[in-house]
């Protein structure tokens, strides 16, 4: 299969900080994240070995690129308040303790189910086209999304069970994600339909 140069970048961008990060954790012996560079590698494998079938748009590959940076990067990163994925980023609410807004993990989350609402979005809107009502192609993208998120929560509940002194936080901390994983995926949505509501109008 071939790629275009756009593509192939983020995938070797990809491939560069998996494989630094991977060194990182396998030396940390950090086995949380170690899975997690395995779910990265998975990811990838399948969206590039699939492009020929789903089209996948750049900006959705780039997105995910980002995501899985930023992922690695939120269990290494030192900050003031731990790792970069405990870092408070700013005092929106503080009802002490894990239930506090913003903190950059929730950010992460809200960006990342923003690109997974469009990829689904895309992969929707590939099959069905515009034969079905937008709104109904819209909730289906947000609700498979949702699914993702769910099984993401269902993972890092593995983690909790099995891998000692975890990051994974407790019940607020799993709240405020399905939280944040809503709010991405719906405005992911919402500016996509918007942007080409506004680019067909001009």
């Amino acid at each position: 299969m071939k790629f275009t140069k756009a593509q192939l970048a983020i995938l070797i961008f990809t491939a560069l900080y998996t494989l630094a990060y991977a060194a990182f954790y396998i030396r940390e012996l950090n086995i949380e994240f170690i899975g997690y560079v395995g779910v990265i590698v998975f990811i990838f494998a399948l969206l590039y070995s699939t492009l020929d079938k789903t089209r996948m748009p750049t900006h959705i590959l780039a997105g995910l690129s980002i995501w899985g940076l930023m992922h690695m990067m939120g269990g290494s990163v030192p900050t003031e308040d731990g790792v970069l994925y405990a870092w408070r980023m700013y005092p929106f609410y503080d009802g002490g303790g894990e239930f506090y807004i913003l903190k950059f993990d929730q950010f992460v989350h809200g960006y990342l189910y923003a690109i997974v609402a469009l990829l689904f979005l895309h992969l929707l809107r590939h099959y069905f086209g515009n034969r079905h009502s937008q709104i109904l192609v819209g909730f289906i993208a947000l609700c498979a999304a949702l699914g993702v998120s769910a099984l993401n929560e269902i993972i890092e509940f593995i983690a909790v069970l099995t891998v000692p002194d975890n990051g994974v936080g407790g019940y607020f901390n799993l709240a405020l994600d399905m939280v944040f994983n809503f709010g991405g995926a719906l405005m992911g949505i919402v500016a996509y339909y918007l942007y080409h509501y506004f680019r067909s109008a001009k």
